[in-house]
């Protein structure tokens, strides 16, 4: 169902969608789309920044620091779909705590 002002309550039904990096996320709104889509590659690049200065390591993590941006920015659901197989990702305990260790 979609409220009078454009947001999506059931993210199964939302029209806002975006690729990235072989995913494709679910937003309730499009200005939630937008803001992702308009700043996941800035986070990626800062997050990975402080993972290499506190850790002395080379390593990218771009898969779950975007997921962990999506997280932050979507407050109504999670909804992140395999493209090649359209899989649903499942928000696992996994999932929550690799996102606090980064997001700390």
């Amino acid at each position: 169902m979609k409220t009078k002002n454009g947001i999506y309550l059931n993210l199964e039904e939302s029209e806002y969608k975006f690729n990235y990096s072989g995913l494709i996320y679910y937003f309730s709104s499009e200005l939630y789309m937008l803001k992702f889509k308009n700043n996941v590659k800035q986070y990626i690049i800062e997050e990975t920044a402080k993972i290499k200065a506190k850790y002395k390591i080379n390593i990218y993590f771009d898969t779950m620091l975007a997921i962990s941006f999506y997280k932050k920015i979507e407050k109504r659901g999670f909804r992140i779909v395999y493209k090649e197989n359209e899989k649903e990702i499942e928000l696992s305990q996994e999932v929550l705590l690799a996102n606090q260790i980064l997001i700390k």
